[in-house]
C-alpha cells in the first residue's frame, strides 16, 4: 500500500515537472468522469463548470443500470458563450458493458442541438482495481472520431488515465485522476496532461454532490488553465 501510494505520488511529480486543462474527448462521456458501472443504480444529476475563462457549461446527465451487464446514460450540456450571449446546446448518448468482473466496454455520441459545431464519438475501455476495503485504482483508456473531439490536423484522438481513490466511509470518497490526450498526427501540438483531484461527499442517503479541480500541466499554448466544477447526483 506504501509503496502504491509513492509511486503514485512520484508519477504526479514527474509529470508536473513535464506536462495541459481537459480535453474534449475528456468531457464526451454521460456521466460527469470517469467512473465503473454500478449494479441496479438509476441516477440523476447537474452541475457546473468553468475555467475562468470562458462563460461556463451546465451539464444535465441520467443513468440507468439496465441489469449487472448493462448501463445506459445521455447527458445534456449547455455551453454559454460572449457574457451570456449565446447558448450552445449538446445531447451525448452511451452505454457500457461489463465484459468481466472489474473491466467495462463503452460508448459515446455526440452531436450538436441547433448548431453546426460536428458531431463527436468515443470508445473506452475501463478497469477497476481494488486494493484493499477503502483503496482502488481506476484505468481508462478511450479513441474519439469527427470533427467535435479530434484536434485539427489529427486522424483520431486518443485519452489514457489512471485515477486512484480512497473510499474512506461511503459517504466520503476522494480521487485523484491523471489525465492525458492528445491526437494521432498531431501529437506533438496537442498532447495535454491534467491533474484532477475530485471529492465526493454524500449529503443525504441518496444525494452526494462531488467537487473537482482540473489542472493543466504541460504545454503553456494550450493547456495552461484550470478548471472547477460542481455537481449533485440523485440516486434511486
Amino acid at each position: 500500500m506504501k509503496n502504491l501510494f509513492r509511486t503514485s505520488l512520484l508519477l504526479i511529480i514527474w509529470l508536473a515537472a513535464s506536462a495541459s486543462a481537459l480535453d474534449r474527448i475528456w468531457d464526451t462521456r454521460y456521466t460527469f468522469g470517469p467512473e465503473f458501472l454500478v449494479r441496479d443504480r438509476t441516477s440523476l444529476g447537474a452541475g457546473f463548470y468553468t475555467n475562468y475563462q470562458e462563460d461556463g457549461y451546465l451539464p444535465i446527465n441520467a443513468q440507468l443500470a439496465i441489469n449487472d451487464f448493462w448501463e445506459v446514460g445521455a447527458k445534456l450540456l449547455f455551453d454559454s458563450e460572449d457574457d451570456m450571449e449565446s447558448v450552445q446546446s449538446y445531447v451525448d448518448v452511451g452505454a457500457k458493458y461489463r465484459i468481466m468482473e472489474y473491466s467495462t466496454i463503452g460508448a459515446d455520441f455526440l452531436i450538436g442541438i441547433g448548431n453546426k459545431r460536428g458531431a463527436g464519438l468515443v470508445f473506452s475501455y475501463t478497469s477497476l482495481h481494488p486494493m484493499s476495503r477503502i483503496f482502488s485504482t481506476l484505468y481508462e483508456a478511450r479513441l474519439g472520431f469527427f470533427d467535435r473531439i479530434v484536434s485539427d490536423g489529427g486522424l483520431a484522438e486518443f485519452a489514457l488515465g489512471v485515477t486512484p481513490q480512497f473510499k474512506f466511509t461511503p459517504a466520503l470518497i476522494a480521487m485523484i485522476g491523471i489525465e492525458s490526450s492528445g491526437s494521432l498526427g498531431n501529437i506533438l501540438d496537442d498532447f495535454m496532461v491534467d491533474i484532477v483531484p475530485r471529492v465526493q461527499i454524500g449529503i443525504l442517503p441518496y444525494f452526494h454532490v462531488m467537487t473537482e479541480l482540473s489542472i493543466g500541466i504541460m504545454q503553456e499554448k494550450n493547456n495552461d488553465r484550470m478548471r472547477l466544477g460542481a455537481y449533485g447526483i440523485i440516486e434511486f
